[in-house]
C-alpha cells in the first residue's frame, strides 16, 4: 500500500523542510522569483490585445505596460500569424508609446482586420510578436494572404 502523506492541521505546526540528503531547496534563477514550489517569471507580460476601433489605422500603440519591460526597443517587428505568414513593420516613439508604424497599414488591409475586430499579440522573440485576428464575434480568422502564398491566391 503506498504511503499517505496528511497535511498539519491548524492545531499542529508544519514541519520545517532541514537540509539532508535528499532535501534541497532550489534556488530560483536570478529573473524569477519562488512561489509554492513553483516559479514565477518576473520579466513582464509577453501578450496584449487590441479592439479596431478606426477604419483607417496607419500606426497601431504598443501599451506602455507592455513595452516598459523591454531592455531594448528593436527598430522593427517580425510579425507571425497562424498561417505561417510573416510580416516585417517598423517601430517608431511617439510621445513615448512604442508604435508599429511603416508596414502595419498594409499587413490591416492584406489580413482583411476591420472595426470590431480584436487583434492579440504575443512577444516570441525580442523582436517577434505572433498575431492572431480574431472577428466581430469573437471567431479566429484564418486566411491565407496572397500576397505571401501564391498558390493560396485567388486567381481571376
Amino acid at each position: 500500500m503506498p504511503e499517505v502523506v496528511l497535511l498539519p492541521t491548524a492545531e499542529e505546526e508544519p514541519k520545517t523542510l532541514e537540509v539532508g540528503d535528499d532535501e534541497r531547496m532550489e534556488e530560483p534563477p536570478s529573473n524569477k522569483r519562488h512561489n509554492y514550489d513553483h516559479y514565477h517569471e518576473e520579466d513582464g507580460p509577453t501578450h496584449f490585445c487590441k479592439v479596431i476601433l478606426a477604419s483607417k489605422l496607419e500606426c497601431i500603440p504598443m501599451p506602455l505596460d507592455f513595452t516598459k519591460h523591454f531592455v531594448a526597443v528593436p527598430t522593427e517587428f517580425k510579425l507571425g500569424n497562424n498561417t505561417g505568414c510573416s510580416w516585417k513593420v517598423t517601430v517608431k516613439l511617439m510621445n513615448d508609446m512604442v508604435t508599429l508604424d511603416q508596414g502595419w497599414a498594409t499587413y490591416v488591409a492584406v489580413h482583411q482586420i476591420k472595426i470590431d475586430y480584436m487583434v492579440t499579440f504575443k512577444l516570441l522573440t525580442p523582436d517577434t510578436l505572433k498575431v492572431v485576428i480574431f472577428d466581430d464575434d469573437g471567431i479566429e480568422v484564418v486566411n491565407k494572404c496572397g500576397k505571401h502564398d501564391e498558390a493560396f491566391a485567388a486567381k481571376d
